[in-house]
């Protein structure tokens, strides 16, 4: 816990943005959920209807903790995330 109190964190830097008319979600790909070092991209469920199974996700990226290391954008085979830095 010690060096966990060391770590300096950036302040956000970056946005991340998927293209959802290239992205083909976490069932067909999911490169980006599992190559991410920083855990930024999340799955949800697109059509959810109460007591049938969803079988429509989607990814979105939650990029407060992003540090734009590009990884995403290297695995993606669709090329259908852009990183971009914030203006300040």
């Amino acid at each position: 816990m010690e060096r966990l109190r060391e770590l300096d964190i950036p302040e956000r830097t970056v946005t991340v943005q998927i293209d959802k008319t290239k992205c083909v979600g976490p069932f067909e790909c999911g490169e980006c959920l599992k190559n991410c070092p920083a855990a930024v991209f999340i799955t949800y469920p697109k059509n959810r209807v109460r007591g049938e199974i969803c079988n429509d996700w989607g990814i979105v990226a939650d990029d407060v903790f992003c540090w734009g290391c590009g990884v995403c954008i290297k695995v993606c085979p669709k090329n259908a995330i852009t990183i971009s830095e914030l203006r300040k």
